[in-house]
């Protein structure tokens, strides 16, 4: 029986759940490793927030080629996996590059925009009930138009790390074939990200309810878990993410050779 893309796609959270559960604890220190460097460290100097745009597809592929390792030989072994990586790591950096540069020319084309909006912020002093419905009217549009404006860099690069160093495939081939994958099987990949989505949002719901009924009771419970929630949250969603990218590329390009094996 043939499966339908929404079968696939339920699929995938299935076994990027399975996999996730093989060592938690371990994919959420990845996780938590993963968003020092590409949330923490971009906000410390804007060298290093540009060096992280740089290395983010081999870090990427590290990643996901560490549940790779995991799930073909049921071990973690890192410096194998950053062994394999260096093979392709210039091509890799390459990617990044070209990410930089496609979000640079991407912000300048929102620039005007962004200026105005920052005009607009909500200030220390507070703001009035014109000047906030001024700023959320501007908000809106301009976070539509750069969700618009980084949906090709997402499609480009959500197969393209791991089909250059696994596949050994060159950067116009990586970033073609991960465009092709994401078209040809876009709805098992709107279901599994929906679903993803969905389903962490009603956890973190169940659990901020009973945060509150417990704040409600011990006020700073709430101040102290509220925070904790949101960054486990945080951790479990990045982990999950890197799981799914493993097994949609393992079955959107299960044909497709492999140096690594």
């Amino acid at each position: 029986m043939t499966e339908t893309g929404t079968q696939q796609g339920l699929r995938w959270v299935r076994e990027s759940l399975a996999l996730f559960k093989t060592q938690p604890h371990v994919w959420m220190l990845w996780a938590l490793a993963y968003i020092m460097i590409f949330r923490v460290l971009p906000s410390l100097d804007k060298i290093l927030a540009v060096a992280t745009v740089v290395i983010w597809p081999a870090c990427m592929a590290f990643f996901v080629m560490l549940y790779r390792q995991m799930d073909l030989q049921s071990q973690l072994v890192p410096r194998t996996v950053w062994l394999q990586l260096q093979t392709n790591i210039k091509t890799l950096l390459l990617l990044g590059l070209s990410g930089l540069i496609y979000t640079l020319l991407a912000t300048m084309l929102l620039g005007s925009e962004l200026a105005e909006l920052v005009a607009h912020a909500p200030s220390k002093a507070g703001m009035t009930e014109s000047q906030m419905t001024k700023f959320l009217e501007g908000f809106l549009p301009f976070m539509i138009k750069l969700i618009l404006l980084l949906l090709p860099l997402f499609i480009a690069t959500w197969f393209s790390p791991m089909l250059i160093a696994l596949n050994g495939y060159n950067l116009p081939k990586a970033i073609k074939s991960s465009i092709a994958g994401i078209l040809q099987y876009f709805v098992p990949m709107l279901i599994s990200w929906v679903v993803m989505t969905v389903g962490m949002l009603l956890v973190m719901l169940g659990l901020g309810l009973v945060i509150g009924i417990l704040g409600a009771l011990i006020p700073m419970v709430a101040e102290l878990l509220m925070p904790l929630l949101v960054f486990a949250a945080l951790l479990v969603i990045s982990a999950l993410m890197f799981a799914l990218q493993y097994i949609s590329y393992k079955d959107v390009f299960r044909a497709a050779p492999v140096l690594h094996a």
